[in-house]
């Protein structure tokens, strides 16, 4: 049931993906006694999965509703909505900029990929393989804008792309969503990775 769910709210969603999300927020506007609630639905009377303090940072949203009152959000393991009435957009920037921290993952194989945009580097784990250090290409990173792309060329212990897409997302595990989907392709292999991205400060 709850995977229904969510797949209802990753159509909700789609019309608003389009636009420059996922990012990051934080909340204004609530009083120091009060909290910001996490709803199941994008609607005041949905019931409430989760919270968010006043003044509390580093909020991702994913998406808007299709009225652009609500934000797509996650509460622990579970996505849902905060009105975006009390969220205020931290930095000008876009996750395509090459100014953010991307953390990848994917399942079947179970994989993680920090990619560390700023310093132009980023690691790879996988399950019982370990892990090894990457490097980025710096400067202007390829993209494009509509849909929104971003490719990540890297080199190191492995040569090889990250593609990163504007996109909501499933890990196929949790109830959570997410904005961005991810290929990571490697020189030499014919079989690449499918995963999605959170962004992170």
């Amino acid at each position: 049931m709850r995977h229904l769910l969510l797949i209802f709210v990753l159509l909700c969603a789609g019309a608003a993906a389009a636009q420059d999300y996922p990012s990051l927020h934080r909340v204004t506007g609530v009083v120091s006694n009060d909290v910001l609630n996490i709803r199941e639905e994008p609607a005041a009377g949905a019931p409430i999965i989760g919270q968010f303090r006043p003044g509390q940072r580093g909020i991702e949203v994913m998406a808007l509703s299709e009225n652009g009152r609500w934000g797509l959000v996650n509460s622990g393991e579970r996505a849902g909505w905060s009105s975006m009435r009390y969220m205020t957009r931290e930095g000008a920037g876009s996750w395509r900029d090459g100014q953010t921290t991307l953390n990848c993952l994917g399942t079947e194989p179970f994989w993680r990929m920090p990619i560390f945009l700023p310093t132009h580097r980023a690691e790879f784990h996988a399950a019982g393989e370990g892990g090894f250090e990457l490097v980025t290409d710096t400067g202007a990173l390829p993209t494009t804008e509509f849909p929104p792309v971003l490719a990540i060329p890297f080199s190191g212990t492995r040569e090889g792309m990250a593609v990163v897409r504007g996109e909501l997302c499933s890990d196929g595990m949790s109830d959570m969503a997410f904005g961005l989907r991810v290929q990571v392709f490697w020189r030499g292999d014919t079989a690449g990775l499918s995963g999605c991205c959170r962004i992170s400060d």
